[in-house]
C-alpha cells in the first residue's frame, strides 16, 4: 500500500486521507467494534471534514468500515463462519495470482522481495506487531502485482482490507507470542525460492498454508474471547 502525501488540491487530500485512514485500519491501530467520529479523524489528520467523509464513505461502501445512523463509523468485527469463508476465499484467489506471478516474476521483483522477507523476518523477530502487519502486506502484494491481473490484485486488496482489523487481532501484544513467527519466514522463504524457479504450484501452495496458518491462530483466539 503506498501512502500519499497531502496537497492542497482536493483530489489529492481526498486521496491522502484515505490512504491514511487505510494504513491505520490494515496496521491494527483501530479494533473490531470500536467507533471512529468523523470529530476524531480531523483533529488527528488536521484537515477538514469534507476529505474525511468522502474517505469514510468510500471505505464504507468497500465494507471495511460501517456507517451508524449517528455518522459515527464502527470497525467491524468478523464472525468465525466469516473468518472461514475469507480464508477460503484467499486461500484460491491469492494461490492463484502468485501461480501466475511464478511465470511472470522479474530479477528486480526477486530481489525487492528478498530484501524485504529480510526485513520482515528482523520484525518477527523482535515482535514488532505494526511493523510485522506493513512488511507482510507489502511483501504479499510485491507478489501479486507481479502476475500483472490489476482486477485480481484490487479483489485480494479489498479482502484484506474486509477483514484486517479481525484479522490484526493476532497481533496484539498479549498473542503475539503465540504467532508461529518462524513458521511463517519459513513459508515466506519457500514461496521466494518457487517463485526463483518459476514454480507456480509450489508458491500457491505456499501462500494458501501461510494463510491458513494464521486462519487458525485467529480462530483459536476467537473461541477464547
Amino acid at each position: 500500500m503506498k501512502i500519499k502525501t497531502s496537497s492542497g488540491s482536493h483530489e489529492t487530500q481526498r486521496e491522502w486521507v484515505y490512504h491514511r485512514i487505510k494504513l491505520a485500519l490494515m496496521t491494527g491501530r483501530y479494533q473490531p467494534g470500536e467507533k471512529i467520529t468523523l470529530a476524531s479523524l480531523t483533529r488527528s489528520l488536521k484537515v477538514s471534514a469534507t476529505p474525511v467523509r468522502e474517505a469514510l464513505r468510500r471505505l464504507a461502501a468497500e465494507r471495511a468500515l460501517v456507517m451508524n445512523p449517528n455518522r459515527s463509523v464502527t470497525v467491524p468485527a468478523l464472525l468465525r463462519e466469516e473468518v472461514l469463508a475469507v480464508r477460503a476465499i484467499r486461500e484460491q484467489l491469492e494461490g492463484y495470482a502468485a501461480r501466475i506471478a511464478a511465470a511472470k516474476i522479474d530479477a528486480k521483483r526477486l530481489g525487492r522481495l528478498a530484501r524485504i522477507g529480510r526485513d520482515l523476518a528482523s520484525a518477527r523477530a523482535r515482535a514488532d506487531a505494526r511493523r510485522i502487519m506493513w512488511l507482510n502486506e507489502v511483501f504479499h502484494f510485491t507478489v501479486y502485482d507481479a502476475a500483472g491481473v490489476p482486477a485480481l490484485t484490487d479483489i485480494i486488496a479489498t479482502l484484506w482490507l474486509q477483514s484486517a482489523a479481525t484479522l490484526n487481532l493476532v497481533f496484539r501484544p498479549e498473542n503475539i507470542g503465540r504467532y508461529p513467527l518462524a513458521t511463517q519466514n519459513r513459508h515466506n522463504q519457500a514461496l521466494l525460492r518457487a517463485l526463483r524457479r518459476g514454480d507456480g504450484r509450489a508458491a500457491a501452495r505456499e501462500v494458501a498454508a501461510e494463510i491458513a496458518l494464521g486462519s487458525r491462530l485467529l480462530e483459536r483466539l476467537m473461541r477464547a474471547c
